[in-house]
C-alpha cells in the first residue's frame, strides 16, 4: 500500500516524466533524462519505476485516465435525462466542441501521438489504450442512445465507434504534423458527429 506521501512523490515522478516525453518524446528519452527532470537518483525513480516500461506505462495510464474523466465530465448529462426526453442537435454540438476542445492543446496531442506510437509495440500499454476507447465508446454509445431509443445497443455502438474515429482523426489532422485546422473545419467535424449521432 502506498502512503500518502509515496502517491505525491509518484505523482511528482510522472509529471516530470511527462513533461520529458512531451518535449523530446519517447524515443529520445532515457531513465537518466527522466531522474534529471525530477531532480532525483535514477535508484530513487527506480524504487517507484523499476523499469523504463514502468514507467511510460504509468504515465501513459494517468493521461488516458484524464481524458477519460474529462470525456465523462462531457457526457455526464446524458444520465441525467429523462428517457421520454431527447437532446437536440446544437445540445449535441456543444458536447463535440467540448470533446474537441482538447485536441487545442499540442502537448495533449503530443502525448496521444506517443501513446499511439509505444502501444505498436508493446502489448501492455495496447491493452490500455483498448480500455480508453471502449469507456470512450461506451460513453457515446450512451449518447446515441439518449438520441435515437430506437436503435438497438451494438447499432448504437456501431455509430459512436464513428464518432469517436471522427474526434479523433481531427486530432492527428489537425495537429503541427498534420493540417493546419480552421473553425470552418472544426464546424464540419462536429456538424458531421451530430450528423452520425442523430441519423440526420
Amino acid at each position: 500500500m502506498t502512503s500518502r506521501k509515496g502517491a505525491k512523490r509518484q505523482a511528482e515522478l510522472l509529471d516530470s516524466a511527462e513533461r520529458v516525453l512531451m518535449s523530446v518524446g519517447n524515443a529520445n528519452a532515457s531513465m537518466r533524462d527522466f531522474a534529471a527532470a525530477a531532480d532525483v537518483r535514477l535508484g530513487h525513480l527506480q524504487h517507484y519505476y523499476p523499469t523504463r516500461a514502468d514507467l511510460i506505462r504509468a504515465v501513459l495510464e494517468r493521461a488516458l485516465q484524464r481524458s477519460l474523466e474529462r470525456v465523462s465530465a462531457a457526457t455526464k448529462f446524458v444520465d441525467e435525462v429523462d428517457t421520454e426526453v431527447t437532446l437536440t442537435e446544437s445540445e449535441t454540438a456543444r458536447l463535440f466542441h467540448t470533446l474537441l476542445a482538447e485536441h487545442d492543446d499540442p502537448s495533449c496531442v503530443r502525448m496521444f501521438m506517443e501513446i499511439w506510437g509505444i502501444a505498436v509495440s508493446d502489448k501492455a500499454t495496447a491493452a490500455v489504450v483498448r480500455d480508453f476507447y471502449t469507456q470512450y465508446v461506451g460513453h457515446i454509445t450512451d449518447l446515441v442512445s439518449c438520441v435515437r431509443p430506437e436503435l438497438d445497443r451494438p447499432r448504437c455502438s456501431a455509430v459512436a465507434a464513428a464518432v469517436v474515429s471522427l474526434l479523433e482523426g481531427a486530432a492527428v489532422v489537425h495537429s503541427s504534423i498534420g493540417i493546419e485546422g480552421s473553425a470552418d473545419s472544426r464546424s464540419e467535424i462536429v456538424r458531421s458527429a451530430v450528423a452520425l449521432v442523430h441519423g440526420s
